[in-house]
């Protein structure tokens, strides 16, 4: 389980490291890289991955996205956190409602902002129950790091409780995959093992 733990670093770190940075680059290079990781960390933990059953495919799906949900929640969790510590909150005007096409997703709703005297906000937020005109509450990161968020951050606690719970279940599968992986092997070894043959010497006369 050492593997586990030292994964769930990774994955916290990651986390952190795309808070610090806010570089839409760098997420979509460490993404993948999780992926990777995931599956070689699977790969480690149980014992003929080449013919999974059971807990382990199972685990072959859980894994990797609450890999990913892992990292999310805490850039989530760090972000508000920052905000409720550094955030300012004033009233911003809504300029526009439109709708952004995403391929083969659903389109999504966004609506753009600017401050009380009149200049853009940085990126959107979501559009749904909002027509421009609107005056609603924001919270603006002073930096420009943090994308705007609608109405008044929390600590962020909620979202590490999340990322807690996503963190156990996943080394729950990790756990089941890699017993089921023990129990599979000696198994194996019995099924494989030879049948002694009996030598001349051994032939009752």
């Amino acid at each position: 389980m050492r593997l586990t733990v030292v994964f769930l670093g990774v994955e916290v770190g990651a986390g952190i490291l795309l808070h610090v940075t806010q570089n839409i680059w760098l997420t979509l290079l460490v993404y993948p890289a999780l992926y990777v990781l995931a599956f070689f960390l699977l790969a480690l933990m149980v014992p003929g991955m080449e013919e999974p059953k059971g807990w382990a495919v199972v685990a072959m799906t859980v894994a990797p996205i609450a890999a990913l949900v892992v990292m999310h929640l805490t850039i989530s969790g760090l972000d508000q956190r920052a905000l409720h510590a550094d955030g300012r909150v004033e009233r911003a005007t809504v300029t526009k409602v439109y709708w952004v096409d995403q391929g083969a997703d659903p389109p999504t709703h966004v609506a753009q902002l600017a401050d009380p005297s009149g200049q853009p906000l940085p990126g959107v937020v979501s559009g749904d129950g909002l027509k421009a005109g609107q005056t609603i509450t924001v919270t603006v990161d002073p930096h420009g790091k943090i994308p705007v968020l609608l109405g008044t951050p929390s600590t962020g606690s909620g979202k590490f409780w999340l990322a807690g719970i996503t963190a156990g279940v996943e080394i729950l599968f990790l756990a089941l995959a890699a017993y089921q992986g023990v129990a599979y092997r000696p198994a194996a070894k019995t099924m494989d093992k030879p049948k002694r043959t009996q030598k001349p010497e051994d032939v009752p006369a």
